[in-house]
């Protein structure tokens, strides 16, 4: 398999405002560091970098830069980018020497195969708890990823890195008892209520408001009685006076 490598230039003019015209002219401002050398500024492809991104291996890819000064063709990963976020462009890249025959440490994803046996007879639910996992290794020897098989596990089942098939070209770095992957039972459908079943029987608030109404008018309604009684006995002493007679 031939090997990947970018072509980058030389960054000599710096700063923000020397970034957005490069940006302007479809490039990107980057660094290179590491391998106790002094970082030097580059100027890359966006395009390129994206490619590297978003391929199966991603940001675990090693490949070559062509650099000028002493540095063509050197071996790197990426270590960092930025995106700008509104535009959801790359706006920056930050590359890493790679020593060849040194260990680095990395983090590989951890990829699932297979149905949980809880999820197809019981209708579980799969739960991601932990998707990657960190390592150590030789460059050469970066997985692309980690696969394990959920299968067997039932409902309430769960697998951790220490059921992660081992391997003689990594060494594991992430707890051993760290959850990967756990089944859930499925969720409990809710009966909901109608308002009328839900809520209890009100009280009868109109008729309480007319005992209440009827108990602040009684007093009134007995004075009027009283002031018809009064009116009516004047009337009839009013009728037996002599005619004539006032």
């Amino acid at each position: 398999m031939k090997e990947l490598m970018i072509e980058v230039k030389p960054r000599e003019d710096l700063g923000k405002n020397a970034s957005r015209r490069l940006r302007h002219e479809g490039l990107i401002p980057g660094i290179v560091y590491g391998a106790k050398k002094d970082p030097v500024p580059v100027v890359v492809d966006p395009k390129k970098i994206l490619e590297i991104i978003h391929s199966e291996s991603g940001v675990n890819t090693i490949f070559q830069l062509g650099l000028s000064d002493g540095e063509a063709r050197r071996h790197v990963m990426i270590k960092d980018y930025q995106v700008d976020p509104v535009k959801g462009s790359l706006i920056h890249a930050d590359f890493v020497r790679i020593q060849m025959d040194e260990v680095i440490e990395v983090e590989v994803p951890v990829q699932v195969t297979g149905e949980a046996a809880g999820v197809k007879l019981d209708g579980g639910i799969l739960e991601h708890v932990t998707r990657q996992v960190r390592i150590s290794c030789l460059p050469v020897d970066i997985p692309e990823h980690i696969t394990i098989d959920v299968s067997p596990l039932k409902i309430g089942d769960a697998l951790r890195v220490s059921d992660l098939p081992g391997s003689h070209r990594y060494r594991m770095l992430t707890e051993a008892d760290q959850t990967l992957v756990v089944v859930s039972p499925p969720a409990k459908e809710e009966v909901v209520a109608t308002v009328a079943e839900a809520a209890p029987a009100a009280p009868a608030e109109p008729e309480v408001i007319k005992k209440g109404k009827a108990a602040e008018e009684g007093p009134v309604e007995e004075e009027a009685a009283d002031e018809a009684k009064k009116a009516e006995a004047a009337k009839k002493k009013e009728a037996k006076k002599p005619e004539g007679k006032k």
